[in-house]
């Protein structure tokens, strides 16, 4: 048994305060190790540098001689003594789904971040004791032995269990089939608490359907309500937290319908991913990067359910559920990535590069292109299946087969699988999509037209994208180049992702550079800055539409095999 004490002084500072009691054995040395990443960021966090004040003593705080190996790991001295004693302080500023935070209204822990584990005796229980105020209370998926104190039966479950402790937490709770969903709302939040409820019943119940049951006794929706914009979740065994705001904002409904979004995203990691895993990550190894070639399964497929259970179980419309589609649609098609890298490396390279876009034209996202593949997989064996079966089916084997079996599934397992039900155009979709960088758009159509629609497409509606390939954001006075295309005018012209076009034809652009530049002729005499240095570059148009906007529709008289297809991918 390990124990734990967290403390909570002066937490305006934002410093938390371990300290942990780890048997030795009698051992000469002990090893301690803090993890480099956490589950559902498949990039390393180097949490260890949040750590300050780490000291070890023996049970009578007599101190003991230690030493760092690594960026994470020390190494203590024991000198044949039974327990060891640590202690150490660990910077908690930054609140977002992931992260680990502390001010005066909560201590919100993600404890990956911050508790080690001995490498030796990765299964050692841990005893979890919280010094908070009296009217704080703690929102958790471990066992909780009393009001402050909690139990985990090894550190993956322990790693795998965030908590919320505040005393402004407000419960709410619905069930299906004797499971108890929690929902724990933090900040100042004021939302439709029924209708929620509602909802989070009708996309849960159809990710049951999907399944047949949920690998946990209960869960806990943890959320994180701020004052500023923030869209964040992550997955966990029994759990997920999710960070949104601007709480003000859930007024309307655009920002209820994210929350919407993301928390049946983040539901359905508890079966993909956390359940259902590949094999590289069979179990966690938390001291390096776990490569996986997988993240369009498991974070692609995961979000293409995400979107697809709300339109099934009616929390969306037709209409929001094309505008979703379009979305990704719209994603994939600016992304010169596409050609570049494959979304099976993109995923592997998750770990080289994390989750910003990198650099210019080199990858795509697990998550978009994902999607995409899902659907596409989806449509296909519908068709192939005369709507016998449908992806849901592939999901549901692999929680049979591996999920609950506790066995890692790899590439050719899943490829294997959706190849049963979707039949030879697997292969393509494999070869050329997958591991490939083929073009999209004829797969693409052809799914859509299986289903009675259409993709129409227009010029985009922002002129600098259509005419010249050049996507800029206006923000704050400034025009900063996002990306361009290649080899067109604005490419050509020598413009290029991180430059600031500061005046166009002697006219400061920020004032509305879309309207400039269509009020001018072209060539336009532009002023950049870029490094700090400005130089004027001569842009010019070549009558080519450089950017498409995709909009998903449907046909006026679909078949009835269209509509049979539409209606099985709508309702399962």
């Amino acid at each position: 048994m390990i124990s734990y004490k967290v403390s909570t002084f002066n937490p305006h500072r934002h410093f938390i305060s371990f300290e942990a009691v780890f048997p030795a054995q009698n051992r000469n040395s002990l090893r301690l190790q803090l993890s480099a990443w956490r589950p559902g960021r498949y990039e390393l966090g180097n949490f260890s540098k949040n750590i300050r004040t780490w000291s070890a003593s023996d049970m009578n705080g007599k101190a003991l001689a230690f030493k760092k190996l690594n960026k994470d790991l020390w190494e203590v001295q024991c000198n044949g003594l039974n327990e060891v004693k640590i202690r150490y302080e660990y910077y908690a500023s930054e609140l977002n789904a992931g992260s680990t935070f502390l001010d005066e209204e909560q201590l919100y822990i993600n404890p990956v971040n911050c508790f080690f584990y001995n490498p030796e005796s990765i299964n050692e229980s841990y005893d979890l004791e919280f010094v908070l105020p009296a009217d704080f209370q703690i929102a958790c998926g471990l066992e909780k032995v009393n009001r402050h104190k909690l139990h985990a039966v090894d550190f993956d479950e322990l790693a795998d269990c965030p908590l919320i402790a505040s005393a402004t937490l407000k419960h709410l709770e619905y069930a299906v089939d004797e499971v108890i969903y929690h929902i724990w709302l933090q900040g100042d939040v004021k939302i439709d608490e029924p209708r929620l409820i509602n909802e989070f019943l009708a996309f849960t119940k159809s990710q049951i359907k999907i399944f047949g049951d949920i690998p946990c006794r209960e869960y806990h929706f943890l959320f994180h309500f701020t004052p500023y914009f923030i869209r964040h979740g992550v997955e966990h065994h029994n759990s997920t937290v999710i960070a949104m705001g601007p709480a003000a904002d859930f007024q309307g409904d655009g920002l209820h319908k994210d929350l919407l979004g993301i928390s049946c995203h983040e539901l359905f990691h508890t079966w993909n991913v956390k359940n259902i895993r590949p094999v590289e990550m069979m179990p966690y190894d938390f001291t390096k990067e776990n490569y996986s070639r997988l993240g369009y399964v498991y974070e692609g497929v995961t979000t293409y359910y995400g979107d697809l259970l709300l339109w099934r179980s009616g929390a969306i419309n037709d209409l929001e559920w094309f505008q979703a589609v379009d979305e990704r649609l719209q994603t994939h098609f600016d992304n010169v990535g596409r050609f570049n890298l494959s979304v099976a490396d993109s995923s592997f390279d998750t770990w080289l590069d994390g989750y910003g876009p990198g650099i210019p034209w080199r990858k795509v996202s697990i998550y978009n292109e994902g999607f995409l593949i899902a659907l596409i997989c989806d449509l296909f064996i519908l068709r192939q299946s005369n709507c016998n079966f449908s992806l849901d089916n592939v999901m549901k084997d692999m929680y049979e087969v591996f999920g609950k079996k506790s066995q890692g599934y790899s590439e050719m397992d899943y490829r294997s699988l959706i190849h049963k039900y979707c039949g030879e155009i697997s292969d393509r979709i494999f070869n050329e999509l997958v591991n490939g960088t083929s073009d999209y758009f004829d797969f693409l159509q052809e799914v859509f037209s299986l289903a009675g629609l259409s993709l129409n497409i227009s010029p985009s509606p922002k002129w600098t994208e259509a005419n010249l390939g050049l996507f800029v954001e206006e923000t704050n006075q400034r025009v900063a180049v996002i990306s361009v295309l290649p080899d067109g005018p604005a490419d050509t012209a020598g413009l290029w992702p991180g430059d600031e076009i500061v005046a166009m034809n002697g006219i400061a652009s920020y004032k509305n550079m879309q309207l400039l530049i269509r009020m001018n002729d072209a060539p336009w005499k532009l002023e950049v800055l870029r490094k700090g240095k400005l130089f004027t570059l001569n842009l010019n148009t070549d009558g080519h539409i450089w950017a498409k906007r995709f909009r998903l529709q449907r046909i006026e008289q679909p078949s009835s095999s269209q509509l049979n297809i539409f209606e099985k991918w709508k309702f399962g």
